[in-house]
């Protein structure tokens, strides 16, 4: 699976993954802009942005010098670059994404920190029994990924399968919309404003699509991985703050959200530009911080891990 570092190989993939490959391009450019304010909040790498994810999913696979890891859906680059600099010179890391674009980003970050031990493969993580050998890694990591993936189970079984007996998977994802309004919050007010339902009126059947909430419930989270032969599967929260100097700062999600740019894309730029103005009003409402006068979003991540079992 070795090329030269800091490659990225192409793949061809079905006509579904093509269109979601669209989505995360059509954002790449937004993502380039942002994605050091996403990862630090302004503070320096400090951790206290998504930052604070990648760590504690590197902390719940217990990450050592000369692992070799597989990060999924690693979008930018998270938490695969974050792993590169742990597993050392000794360790290496492949990190697979569907997005060309967005792994452009990702490659990008790695050289300017000049890490020689991190490939990047363009693939589906529906097929990673195509193209990856079974027992290879000792860890493998997936931030806010599964969710979006419509077979999960496969997924699962795949990731279990790749690991060497005693490896380790840690993932993320979101919690319920009430508890994620980095997300949430403009999701619904655009809804509300073009009259559709928000997310907490939308049945419960819209669990099994893939989107940002679909693993929300611990329990079906839990039991996915169980199902795929994982054992020791423990699941925690973790609050993750953003901060944003103002509340028209917080509409940069327009740049980052594929879906919603979807929902606005028959409305005319007048109309846009209202629903995005309501968007920014709606979050100064909720969410200033009284003290400093900035907009402050706590929002719930639930990490989970397990292992496959030492004698497979």
């Amino acid at each position: 699976i070795k090329s030269n570092n800091n490659s990225i190989i192409p793949h061809k993939f079905n006509e579904t993954t093509q269109c979601q490959c669209w989505w995360w391009d059509s954002v790449a450019k937004g993502y380039r802009k942002w994605w050091k304010e996403i990862e630090e909040n302004g503070n320096g790498g400090l951790g206290v942005g998504a930052k604070k994810v990648s760590n504690k999913l590197l902390e719940l696979a217990e990450i050592r010098q000369g692992d070799h890891v597989l990060d999924i859906a690693t979008g930018y680059g998270e938490p695969a670059i974050t792993a590169a600099q742990c597993v050392g010179s000794d360790g290496n890391v492949l990190a697979i994404d569907i997005s060309s674009q967005m792994l452009e980003i990702a490659k990008e970050r790695s050289i300017l920190l000049g890490l020689q031990n991190i490939e990047f493969k363009e693939a589906d993580a529906e097929r990673l029994h195509d193209y990856l050998p079974q027992s290879f890694f000792d860890v493998a990591l997936c931030r806010w990924g599964l969710m979006l993936l419509p077979n999960l189970n496969n997924v699962l079984k795949n990731i279990h399968s790749s690991l060497f007996p005693g490896g380790r998977f840690a993932a993320a994802v979101w919690s319920h919309p009430s508890k994620v309004p980095l997300i949430s919050l403009a999701m619904n007010t655009v809804r509300e404003q073009l009259k559709m339902p928000t997310l907490v009126q939308l049945p419960s059947s819209i669990a099994a699509v893939p989107g940002p909430f679909r693993l929300a419930d611990v329990n079906v989270l839990v039991n996915s991985f169980i199902k795929a032969g994982f054992t020791g599967v423990h699941a925690e929260s973790l609050t993750v703050s953003f901060e944003l100097a103002s509340a028209e700062d917080y509409v940069y999600c327009k740049e980052l959200s594929a879906s919603i740019n979807a929902m606005l894309s028959n409305e005319v730029e007048e109309r846009k530009e209202e629903i995005w103005k309501a968007v920014a009003e709606e979050a100064a409402r909720k969410y200033t911080d009284n003290t400093t006068g900035c907009i402050r979003l706590d929002n719930e991540v639930i990490c989970i891990v397990g292992k496959k079992n030492e004698k497979e």
